[in-house]
C-alpha cells in the first residue's frame, strides 16, 4: 500500500494481509539494480509473501506475484489510493481484520470494473468504521426510538445517531440506503458521502487525507475542461 526509502538500498513497505492485517516489511536491497523484487513491490498487485521477525518491522524474505495487477480507469486509481490511505490511517499494525480485507478486495474489483464507484466507496467506508467499532446507528431515531422513516429528515449526531429534524441534512431514505448498503439514486449517494466524510474526519481527529485533496483537484480540473 505504501513504501519509503530506507538507508542506501532498501525500502520499508506497508502491506495489507488477510491473516495479519497491516504489516510493515523491510525489503533489503530493493533499490539495487539486480533486486529480485523489482516490479513486484507496488500498489494493487496481489502478492505471495514470506517474512520473518518478532518486531513490528519484519524482514521480507520472498515475494512473488499472486494474480494480475488491478487496472483502474481514469479517476478510479485515485479512489483506490484513497481506500489505501483509509486503511493506513485507521487500522493498527499486526491485527487481523478479515472482514475489512474482503471489503477491500470487493471495493478494488468494483473500481477496476467501473461499477457503481461511489456506492463501492461508501460501502467500504461503512464496513471499515463498523469493523473498528465506530459503526453508525442507522436504524432508529435516538430521541423517540422509532424506526427511521424514509419520508422524514434527520440530523445525525456522530456519537449517538439520527434525530428527526425538519431542517436535517439527511433524508430517512438515505439512512436506510446506508443501513442496507443499497443506493438507488444520486441524492442518497451524495448524502451518504457527506455523512461519511464527517464521520471519518471526526475519528481522524484533525489528520488530513492527502488523497482526498488530490481527487478534489483532479475532479475540478476535469469539470473545467468539459465546459
Amino acid at each position: 500500500m505504501h513504501h519509503q526509502n530506507y538507508q542506501e538500498s532498501s525500502i520499508i513497505v506497508d502491506v495489507f494481509t488477510q491473516a495479519e492485517g497491516r504489516v510493515s516489511l523491510l525489503a533489503k536491497g530493493f533499490r539495487q539494480q539486480k533486486s529480485h523484487y523489482l516490479g513486484l513491490l507496488r500498489p494493487f498487485l496481489p502478492l505471495k509473501l514470506d517474512y520473518k521477525g518478532a518486531q513490528s518491522l519484519k524482514i521480507l524474505q520472498h515475494v512473488e506475484s499472486g494474480n494480475q495487477a488491478y487496472d483502474f480507469p481514469e479517476l478510479n486509481l485515485y479512489c483506490a489510493y484513497y481506500i489505501n490511505e483509509l486503511i493506513r490511517s485507521f487500522l493498527p499494525e499486526s491485527e487481523p481484520y478479515p472482514d475489512v480485507f474482503l471489503a477491500y478486495l470487493n471495493c478494488l474489483q468494483a473500481l477496476q470494473n467501473n461499477e457503481a464507484t461511489e456506492a463501492a466507496l461508501r460501502c467500504f467506508e461503512i464496513q471499515l468504521m463498523d469493523a473498528l467499532g465506530y459503526g453508525l446507528q442507522l436504524e432508529f431515531d435516538v430521541n423517540s426510538g422509532d424506526e427511521i422513516q424514509p419520508e422524514l429528515r434527520y440530523h445525525f449526531d456522530i456519537e449517538q445517531g439520527p434525530k428527526a429534524d425538519n431542517n436535517g441534512e439527511l433524508k430517512g431514505s438515505s439512512l436506510i440506503a446506508m443501513q442496507q448498503e443499497n443506493f438507488t439514486n444520486p441524492e442518497q449517494l451524495q448524502q451518504a458521502k457527506q455523512l461519511m466524510r464527517s464521520v471519518i474526519d471526526f475519528y481522524l481527529q484533525g489528520k488530513t487525507l492527502r488523497t482526498r485533496s488530490i481527487m478534489s483537484k483532479l475532479i475540478s480540473q476535469k469539470t473545467c475542461k468539459t465546459h
